[in-house]
């Protein structure tokens, strides 16, 4: 059976978004200890616009606290693919 045979028939993980923008900020937390650690400035430039993309992935999924009138919001979930 093919991989893409495989892909299709697996259904989609659904996870907490606050625990995708946590596991991000995670990602983003270790990508700052790489730049700050590689000798080679092309390599840190590189990191730096990967930390970037994953920053601004965190944030457009990112739960807010609470909505305009001091209530939480409702917890939404992300749908992911096992590979």
């Amino acid at each position: 059976m093919s991989h893409s045979m495989q892909r299709q028939r697996r259904a989609p993980i659904v996870l907490d978004t606050g625990f995708v923008a946590a596991v991000f900020e995670g990602i983003e937390a270790t990508l700052d200890e790489l730049i700050e650690r590689v000798e080679t400035s092309e390599l840190q430039s590189s990191l730096d616009v990967l930390q970037s993309r994953v920053t601004a992935l965190r944030l457009s999924i990112e739960p807010q606290a609470q909505g305009p009138e001091g209530l939480e919001e409702p917890k939404e979930s992300v749908a992911v693919e096992a590979i």
